[in-house]
């Protein structure tokens, strides 16, 4: 037990404390930290009607950075909020998944006003009906609307976060869909509170929907690890090796030898293994508060089947061909269009080949980000 890291006085406890203790670990891996201190960076430049996309693939840890930025925006501004009792420093909900295939407005406005702690929500009105004489019973999606745009007005949060924002997006295509972000667009600029959406690379769509919209957005992207890159698959397995280190057991697990399995079963996303892990702890510890360490035996219980897997490494290679490997073919389509690249007409009818240049302006040459951070200390937010 020497080299483990969890609390000395946590094997005395029982097993019910033993699973939530691992349960609410979490691991500032490379990939997590660089997103974080994105959003820090971007969000302290961001216009008040700004529109922030963070996407990755599923079970990478978009929900891990969410919390852990409205953790630590409440630790930042703690003595503010002594101070401006009115004040929430940042806040956030989750876009549930709609039951019928179309996003709920109404339910997503009353969740932000309980997210906001706004008081007699059940008793919102339209002021707009009221002023007309009807008795203020109305408790339409509008009511709710204004509410939580007063609501954002007077708490004056530095952003609005929305969790598995993807959901928004299950409505309808074409003019639906764009009347999706324009409403957020409109929530955003009325309440002068930047939003943020956390979720798949389903929100992509959003992104591209209107020139407007291109301008006023800002992506952050969280990848998963691939094993073919060495940096990434030294963080993947440094993450492996801390999750060994912390499992409560009287014997430590041999996990790290087992790293390709584990690498394989969670596609290179630490979400995924950290969901699998609590899994397989929660049930090893309820039929046995004994036991004594995990085994391979005990994870292959709750491991991803190889079709499950196979699908999710599908959708995640599609998506980052898309998000990554065309920038070279888009800037080459942008250059010709601006003029500024080949296939320039010169003369009656003749085409000429501009010579190749040594670089391009603003691209950037290529190295290796710096990783190997393991604590969220040198990401703190400068309050």
């Amino acid at each position: 037990m020497d080299g483990q890291l969890f609390p000395k006085g946590l094997m005395l406890k029982s097993a019910n404390e033993k699973i939530d203790y691992f349960k609410n670990l979490t691991v500032a891996h490379p990939h997590l930290i660089k997103a974080y201190e994105e959003f820090k960076n971007k969000i302290s430049v961001a216009d008040k009607n700004e529109i922030l996309l963070i996407f990755g693939p599923s079970g990478v840890g978009k929900s891990t950075l969410f919390n852990r930025i409205i953790e630590d925006y409440n630790k930042a501004y703690l003595i503010d909020m002594l101070n401006d009792k009115g004040l929430i420093p940042i806040v956030g909900t989750e876009a549930i998944a709609p039951d019928d295939g179309r996003f709920d407005w109404r339910d997503f406005y009353i969740r932000s006003l309980t997210s906001l702690n706004e008081p007699l929500i059940n008793y919102k009105i339209n002021n707009e009906v009221y002023s007309k004489g009807i008795m203020p019973t109305d408790k339409s999606k509008n009511a709710y609307r204004r509410a939580m745009e007063n609501a954002l007005i007077y708490r004056k949060p530095n952003a609005f976060l929305i969790d598995e924002a993807q959901h928004i997006s299950r409505i309808a295509r074409g003019k639906s869909l764009r009347n999706q972000m324009d409403t957020l667009k409109s929530l955003a600029s009325i309440s002068m509170v930047p939003f943020v959406l956390f979720g798949t690379y389903e929100v992509l769509k959003f992104r591209n929907l209107s020139g407007q919209l291109i301008r006023r957005g800002i992506d952050i992207h969280l990848p998963r690890y691939k094993v073919d890159i060495a940096d990434d698959r030294d963080s993947f397995q440094n993450v492996l090796w801390t999750f060994q280190k912390h499992l409560p057991f009287m014997n430590e697990p041999n996990l790290i030898e087992h790293w390709e399995y584990f690498y394989m079963h969670s596609i290179g996303c630490v979400g995924n293994m950290k969901l699998w892990f609590n899994r397989t702890l929660d049930h090893s510890l309820s039929n046995d508060m004994n036991k004594k360490t995990l085994t391979i035996n005990d994870f292959e219980k709750f491991e991803l089947s190889l079709e499950k897997v196979e699908k999710l490494v599908d959708e995640a290679i599609e998506m980052e061909k898309y998000v990554e490997d065309n920038d070279n073919e888009r800037r080459n389509r942008v250059s010709i269009k601006l003029g500024m690249g080949s296939n320039q007409s010169e003369g009656k009818g003749t085409s000429h080949k501009s010579s190749k240049q040594r670089g391009r302006v603003g691209e950037r040459k290529p190295n290796r980000d710096q990783v190997g951070v393991d604590e969220y200390k040198d990401a703190k937010i400068n309050s």
